[in-house]
């Protein structure tokens, strides 16, 4: 039996208070003395019963000006008008320490006396969960790109407002719908949350899905969305997702449009373009010419056809990758420094670069891009680094470097200081990495060279 500080109310009041683990007290209704103190006060205000008793309410109450003993008696005051009341208080221990306790007070007779019965219960777990709610609330009211959760029935229970937005739907209409009913597609909708589910098993952590929604206007968008798992049920089954989605329609037209200038160039400038590299081969080999003349004819068109090439990997490197795979990137670093001619450069890697997530051939020109820049701008005899980042990798030279109000400027189309180059180069190195979501800028070596760093490598993992 715990021990109780009371006055003479009898064993009655005893007998209630028994054994009870949340603190509970009985004040006379009229007066509002304290008649009797539950044992558990002690754990939770660090007080014995007795030393609770003598204590006003402002002695145990903390926080903001609203917890005050004249608020109290308000509170108390309405539980002896209705006969009962319920609030939450902040309250201070006797070390100093505070907590958030919920109280109920309800208004009854002991022995024919009217008192008001206390009981008082620490929710400092629930108000910091409560709290942290509303911070993600909060947080995620503030994202511009749309949130939205479904649970394990797939029923839609948390929409942001640019949520609201993007689908032209009220959050009335979204709340407990299927995701089928805004898609465009009922089957793809099925397909990516059969998706979803098959992360439970997969040691993905989360997921990037395509697809076009139907809006409430009958419009269709085009939405990229990334999911991933909420915390599973009790039995490890599916718990529902979250989602960040976010309005593609302009990016895939943009796309569309360089699928058509692609083929543009593919055809209408490539094909007469390699005619004429044929027939000044003809005047060379049948005709007999070979001057100046022509030599300058042969250049002009290589440089064409390079030209045309960097801009065909331009258009078809810059689409947004959409199967990535995990691999090893040191292996990559290896297949791209084979493509490098100048014979007296060095590697130097550690092999220890972790995986990456992307499209691996672009990760390739990527680095094939960047190791001929540098021996394009260092020379036959540079040495090149490739270094791990916590996020990422960087690629550095112990060549002449960039001087730092250029640095911005070397991934725009066209920016070239050599002679012989197209000025695509680098600006094919910032198209793959965007086309991954990643960040390339550009910085100086350790040596005073040119250092391009690429950073937000996510899905993959850094080295041991």
């Amino acid at each position: 039996m715990k021990d109780f500080a009371a006055s003479e109310t009898g064993q009655t009041i005893l007998q209630v208070l028994e054994n009870v683990n949340d603190v509970i007290t009985v004040r006379d209704a009229g007066t509002g003395e304290t008649l009797a103190v539950s044992g558990a006060v002690e754990e939770m205000y660090g007080y014995t019963p007795a030393e609770f008793r003598e204590l006003s309410i402002a002695d145990y109450s903390a926080g903001p000006p609203k917890y005050t003993e004249e608020r109290a008696k308000e509170l108390i005051s309405e539980a002896r008008e209705t006969g009962e009341t319920s609030f939450e208080w902040k309250a201070e221990r006797a070390d100093g320490s505070e907590f958030w306790t919920e109280i109920n007070i309800s208004r009854t007779e002991l022995d024919g006396r009217p008192v008001l019965v206390n009981v008082v219960r620490d929710i400092t777990e629930r108000k910091v969960r409560e709290l942290e709610l509303e911070r993600r609330d909060r947080l995620i009211s503030l994202i511009s790109d749309p949130v939205f959760t479904f649970d394990e029935n797939d029923e839609i229970d948390y929409v942001n407002d640019a949520t609201l937005r993007l689908t032209g739907h009220s959050r009335e209409e979204l709340l407990g719908s299927h995701p089928r009913e805004v898609a465009a597609s009922g089957d793809q909708s099925m397909e990516h949350l059969e998706a979803i589910h098959d992360l439970v098993d997969s040691e993905d952590e989360s997921i990037r899905l395509e697809g076009t929604i139907t809006r409430e206007d009958g419009s269709e968008r085009t939405i990229e969305s990334h999911m991933a798992l909420l915390p599973p049920n009790e039995d490890g089954s599916f718990g529902g997702a979250v989602g960040v989605a976010r309005d593609i329609t302009r990016r895939k037209r943009r796309e569309e449009k360089l699928e058509r200038f692609a083929s543009v160039l593919s055809h209408d400038l490539k094909n007469p373009l390699n005619a004429a590299m044929a027939q000044l081969t003809l005047l060379r080999e049948v005709e007999g010419c070979d001057n100046e003349y022509v030599d300058t004819v042969e250049d002009l068109t290589d440089r064409m056809a390079e030209i045309i090439d960097d801009v065909l990997t331009l258009t078809r490197e810059g689409k947004y990758v959409t199967d990535p795979e995990r691999f090893p990137l040191d292996d990559v670093v290896a297949e791209a420094w084979n493509t490098v001619t100048a014979e007296a450069a060095t590697l130097a890697a550690d092999g220890e670069l972790g995986t990456v997530e992307g499209d691996r051939q672009r990760v390739r020109r990527l680095l094939e891009n960047l190791f001929s820049n540098a021996t394009r701008h260092g020379g036959d005899d540079v040495t090149v680094t490739v270094d791990p980042l916590p996020d990422g990798f960087a690629v550095a030279d112990d060549g002449p470097g960039i001087p730092a109000e250029e640095r911005d400027d070397v991934f725009e189309y066209g920016y070239s200081t050599a002679d012989d180059g197209t000025g695509f180069g680098l600006n094919i190195v910032a198209e793959i990495a965007d086309a991954h979501d990643w960040n390339v800028v550009a910085a100086e070596s350790e040596s005073g060279g040119a250092r391009f760093e690429i950073t937000g490598v996510n899905g993959g993992t850094p080295p041991e």
